[in-house]
C-alpha cells in the first residue's frame, strides 16, 4: 500500500531529493540551481517527517493525514446550541466522522438481531463514596471508590456520535483551550433526553495535541463500534489540550505559573457539566491518558480523591521522579510538592477511597513495562487493578489503537456501576499494530 508509512513513498522522496540534487550540481543557470536547492530542501523535510511517521505509525493513511490537517468531521461548537439539553434536530448542523471499516462490520453484525429501544433513563444523584477502613496497606483490602449503577444499558444501534470542537474556559485557572467532545448517538436520540451521561476525560502525551484521540487514534470511530456492537452504553469522551506551546509541565499546578492541575481537574469538568448532559463529576467520571497522559490521570485523580471513580492508563509512568527534570523546573529542587505529586507515593499514603486502575503496557518496552509492573505491586496493597499486557508492544501509537478497544470497554462497565475486570490479561497477538 503506497500510504504515509509505506517504504515506497520514502523510495519515492529518496529519488526525487537525488534528481534535485543532480539538478543542483549539473545546471549551468542559476535560476534552475535555486529552485532546485529550495524543492530539495522541501523535500528532505517532508523525508524526515516521514520518517518520523514511518516509526510511530501515527497516520497511517491519507485520509486521516488529510483529516487532521483539515479538521474534517468535527463542528465548532459555541455555548446554547441546543447540545445541552433535548435533541438536535436534523436541520442543525452537526458532523459525524465516516465509519471506518470495523465501525462498519460492527454495525452489521448487530443488525443480524432485532435493534431493542431501551426505555427512557433517569438521571441521579451519586452517593458519595464510602470511606475506608484503618490499615490502608493490608494486601487484602479492597479500597476501590463506591460506583452505584446507572439507569443507561450496552444496546446494539445503529447511529453515529458527533465530535465538537470547542473552547474550554477555565474559570479557576484562568486559562482556555481547545478540546474537542464526543457525544455518543444516544444523545441525540428521543428516548434519552432526559438522561445523563457518565463521562471519560482523555489527557494526550508530550509532545502530542487532542487532536491526536481523533485522527491518530481514531477515538470516535471505537466508540461508534462499540456502541453499535452493543460491548459499551453511550458515554462522553472528553479530549482536552493539557499545554501550550510545544511541551506542557505534567498536568502540575506551578506556583505563580499555569494552573494546569486546575484547569484540568477542576474547569474542564465544570465546562462538561454546563454545557452538556453529563453526570456531574464523580464516580461517573473516568481520567485516562498515555505516556505523560497517563502520569497526569493517575496523579489529578489521586490528588482529588472522589473526583473520579477510575483511571485508565497506557505506557503512563507512575513516579514523579521519573520527570525529576520537569518537577524541578516546575517547583524547584527538593520542593515537597514533588512527593505530593507522586502518584506511587499517593497510592499508599491514602485514607480514604481509591479510584479504580486499568493500566497497559507493550512488552516491547521495558520502560513502560517496569513502571507498569511497579506500579501495579503498589496498588494491589491496597486494591486489585487490571493490568492489559501487549506483546511486542511499543511506546507508539499502534499499540495505543490496540489497547484503545479494551480500555472504552472497561471504562463504561466500571463508571456505568457495572461488574469491574482485574487481574492480568494478555491481549491477542493480532490486537499489535
Amino acid at each position: 500500500m503506497f500510504g504515509p508509512t509505506s517504504w515506497a513513498f520514502l523510495g519515492v522522496l529518496i529519488a526525487g531529493f537525488a534528481g534535485l540534487l543532480y539538478w543542483l550540481t549539473r545546471s549551468q543557470h542559476i535560476a534552475v540551481k535555486a529552485g532546485a536547492g529550495v524543492v530539495a530542501f522541501a523535500v528532505a523535510s517532508v523525508f524526515g517527517a516521514s520518517l518520523v511517521n514511518q516509526y510511530y505509525a501515527y497516520f497511517t493513511t491519507w485520509g486521516s493525514l488529510v483529516a487532521n490537517a483539515s479538521g474534517s468531521g468535527v463542528v465548532q461548537y459555541s455555548s446554547g446550541v441546543g447540545y445541552g439539553s433535548g435533541v438536535v434536530g436534523s436541520n442543525q448542523a452537526v458532523g459525524s466522522l465516516a465509519p471506518t471499516s470495523v465501525a462498519v462490520r460492527a454495525r452489521s453484525i448487530s443488525r443480524h438481531g432485532r435493534v431493542r429501544t431501551p426505555d427512557e433513563p433517569q438521571a441521579f444523584s451519586a452517593p458519595p463514596p464510602p470511606p475506608l477502613s484503618a490499615s490502608p496497606r493490608r494486601p487484602t483490602v479492597a479500597a476501590s471508590i463506591g460506583i452505584s449503577p446507572i439507569a443507561l444499558a450496552a444496546h446494539p444501534t445503529t447511529g453515529r456520535g458527533r465530535v465538537l470542537q470547542l473552547a474550554l474556559p477555565g474559570a479557576r485557572s484562568g486559562i482556555t483551550r481547545k478540546g474537542y467532545v464526543y457525544l455518543p448517538p444516544q444523545y441525540f436520540e428521543p428516548a434519552y433526553k432526559n438522561a445523563s451521561f457518565p463521562v471519560v476525560e482523555l489527557l494526550h502525551g508530550d509532545p502530542g495535541n487532542s487532536a491526536g484521540w481523533i485522527y491518530g487514534l481514531h477515538v470516535p470511530q471505537l466508540m461508534d463500534a462499540a456502541i453499535d456492537a452493543g460491548q459499551i452504553g453511550p458515554m462522553i469522551v472528553v479530549m482536552p489540550s493539557t499545554f501550550d506551546g510545544s511541551h506542557g509541565q505534567d498536568c502540575l499546578d506551578a506556583p505563580h505559573g499555569q494552573l494546569d492541575d486546575t484547569f484540568l481537574s477542576a474547569d474542564v469538568p465544570a465546562d462538561v457539566v454546563r454545557d452538556f448532559r453529563a453526570l456531574p463529576q464523580g464516580p461517573h467520571w473516568a481520567i485516562g491518558g498515555l505516556s505523560d497522559g497517563g502520569f497526569c490521570a493517575a496523579n489529578l485523580a489521586l490528588r482529588h480523591r472522589g473526583e473520579y471513580g477510575a483511571v485508565v492508563s497506557m505506557d503512563g509512568f507512575y513516579s514523579a521522579y521519573s520527570d525529576l527534570a520537569v518537577m524541578n523546573k516546575v517547583f524547584g529542587a527538593g520542593s515537597t510538592a514533588i512527593t505530593d505529586n507522586d502518584p506511587s507515593t499517593l497510592v499508599t499514603g491514602a485514607q480514604s477511597s481509591l479510584p479504580r486502575f486499568w493500566i497497559m503496557s507493550g512488552s516491547g518496552n521495558a520502560v513502560d513495562t517496569v513502571a507498569a509492573q511497579d506500579f501495579r505491586e503498589i496498588v494491589t496493597t491496597r486494591e486489585p487493578i487490571e493490568y492489559v499486557v501487549l506483546p511486542g508492544g511499543k511506546h507508539t501509537p499502534p499499540a495505543w489503537r490496540a489497547a484503545l478497544p479494551p480500555l472504552l470497554r472497561w471504562t463504561w462497565h466500571t463508571i456505568s456501576g457495572g461488574p469491574v475486570g482485574v487481574g492480568t490479561s494478555q491481549l491477542s497477538p493480532g490486537s499489535r499494530a
